[in-house]
């Protein structure tokens, strides 16, 4: 059985100044029906909005929502960090799939309660980009929670777009729990946004990460699998550093040597 939804708040009004048709409820009805302008809503709509009083309404009427409208609305929600449309679309639709994006979507914007509330009670999860994008914009509770509480971990992008940001916290955060590293760009996008401070930390990360490379090679035994290893992680740190001499031939004195 559907529930009933309440009259318009105007109906209601004006039926208690009329005892005779209040008692009617058939009419009240009758008259919302007419004056209900939520007919050219849809629940998509509405949910993006934030219109929770009218999602009641238009729920009440069962409105059909695809699973791409629902995708839509939850991320656009989870955006906003608004938890209580979010739950509400999810009560609506309690069987249909969303994407991952919904998660990142409130990843990206340093939602964290929304973050946690998905990670309890829907099963979706989420991608890399979540903590790739909440490094990029500086949000590092977000970060650690991911790295504690998900296993989808993150990319060298997390570190590349802390750089840019300038968010050394965050990169100091991530070079000592995470082992993606950065990409060879990572210290030009620090340069040309002006953070020095993140590129001396860049130069001084890098070369800790070859001594490490370098003990690892000493200690590991001669597996294939080892050596491999290694030399992957050998031609990212050789990347790093060429793509630095080109970067600094081409800024002239702008260089590592004078930040120093």
């Amino acid at each position: 059985m559907q529930p009933t939804p309440a009259v318009l708040t105007r109906v209601d009004v004006v039926l208690r100044e009329r005892e005779d048709v209040a008692a009617c409820f058939h009419i009240a009805l009758m008259i919302d029906e007419y004056l209900d302008e939520s007919r050219s809503w849809t629940i998509a709509r509405a949910a993006c909005i934030g219109f929770h009083h009218l999602l009641e309404r238009l729920g009440a009427r069962q409105l059909p929502i695809t699973e791409r409208q629902l995708d839509w609305a939850m991320r656009t929600a989870a955006d906003k960090g608004d938890l209580r449309v979010l739950q509400w679309l999810s009560a609506y639709r309690p069987l249909s799939k969303v994407s991952t994006r919904v998660m990142d979507s409130a990843a990206f914007s340093g939602h964290l309660h929304i973050v946690r509330w998905l990670h309890a009670n829907r099963s979706e999860g989420c991608s890399t980009h979540a903590m790739d994008s909440a490094a990029a914009c500086g949000h590092l509770e977000m970060v650690q929670w991911l790295h504690r509480n998900r296993s989808e971990g993150c990319t060298t992008a997390a570190m590349d777009s802390a750089a840019a940001g300038g968010h050394l916290k965050m990169l100091q955060w991530l070079g000592a729990h995470r082992r993606e590293g950065c990409s060879s760009v990572a210290v030009s996008f620090a340069l040309f946004n002006g953070h020095l401070d993140v590129a001396r930390w860049l130069e001084d990360f890098v070369a800790q990460r070859a001594s490490e490379i370098d003990s690892e090679a000493e200690d590991d035994d001669d597996d294939d699998s080892s050596i491999e290893r290694v030399r992957w992680r050998r031609s990212r740190v050789s990347s790093f550093h060429t793509y630095e001499q080109r970067s600094n031939s081409r800024r002239g004195s702008l260089t590592f040597s004078t930040l120093v």
